[in-house]
């Protein structure tokens, strides 16, 4: 597979916050953060979970916050955002409005003993060095989800967040040319899957989340090594079913999203969340060219969707 740049130019009619640096479509912030994030002073304690966007990293947040946290369900109810830290936060002024600076708040953490749970989007080598070179290994949870799936999920999150304009298979054209936010999508998934036999880092599928939530909680406790009951694990299956979530505020990031609720009503963080979703929207001719762009793109691989 060729893990080479892919520094085309960015459309500008909705990426107006994101920029291509070091052959991926990152925030623009990147480049003012880069040294502070490369410098990061990282806890082998904590808990990262890295994901291509929409790709279920929010549900892993909940999970793992949950198991983290000895299914502290009171303080579950805190807003996601605060109880898990999102690396890159400042580069997206919607997510920004506390002014909280996460970089900041790790590394003047006051309790080092206790672990945080941190969020990235970001790639494997750009994440700090001190986790990129393997000099320390904190636990690495990388979720991944069908490639068109993620597409259709990516496109109504644009639209709400960013504001495109465009239609779908428009957007479609950008995600394959990898104009689309963290893309080229195989390269960031590949700079994880290359990893995935270390010790410390754990490879998810959303679609394994959906056939056998209770097998993946398990396996989850088992990599943070935090056992649960079978009560336990009941409880919190429930508390993640899609249907809790939809209705869960602290994970809708409800009051920060108010805001552009007024503007696009139709707008929702947690939509469908179905597998094979893209079939009710992507074209069977569209549908055709991501298969051969999957099947290109993978033949040097030995990564199966």
């Amino acid at each position: 597979m060729d893990l080479g740049k892919s520094d085309a130019p960015i459309d500008d009619k909705f990426l107006t916050e994101l920029t291509s640096f070091d052959g991926f479509v990152l925030p623009t912030v990147y480049k003012e953060l880069k040294k502070q994030i490369e410098n990061l002073e990282v806890s082998e304690r904590d808990v990262w979970i890295c994901s291509f966007p929409r790709s279920g990293s929010t549900w892993t947040q909940e999970m793992v916050w949950m198991i983290v946290n000895n299914c502290d369900f009171e303080g579950a109810q805190i807003p996601i955002y605060e109880r898990c830290l999102f690396l890159e936060k400042k580069g997206f002024r919607v997510y920004d409005s506390s002014g909280a600076n996460p970089i900041e708040q790790i590394n003047n953490r006051k309790d080092v003993q206790k672990p945080l749970v941190i969020k990235t989007h970001f790639t494997f080598k750009s994440l700090p060095k001190d986790i990129s070179s393997e000099l320390k290994k904190p636990k690495i949870i990388y979720v991944t989800r069908n490639v068109k799936d993620t597409c259709v999920s990516c496109y109504h999150y644009c639209k709400f967040i960013f504001d495109y304009r465009g239609d779908f298979s428009e957007f479609c054209e950008l995600f394959l040319a990898g104009k689309v936010p963290y893309s080229p999508y195989w390269n960031h998934v590949m700079s994880y899957w290359q990893m995935r036999h270390n010790p410390n880092i754990l490879f998810l599928r959303y679609e394994e989340m959906k056939s056998d939530l209770g097998g993946v909680i398990r396996r989850v406790s088992q990599f943070l090594e935090k056992p649960m009951t079978d009560e336990q694990i009941e409880v919190l299956i429930h508390h993640l079913t899609f249907e809790t979530m939809t209705k869960n505020p602290a994970v809708n990031y409800t009051a920060l999203h108010e805001p552009l609720r007024k503007v696009r009503p139709e707008g929702r963080f947690i939509r469908k969340g179905r597998i094979g979703d893209h079939k009710t929207i992507m074209s069977l001719d569209m549908q055709k060219k991501f298969d051969e762009w999957i099947e290109s793109s993978l033949q040097d691989t030995d990564y199966s969707m």
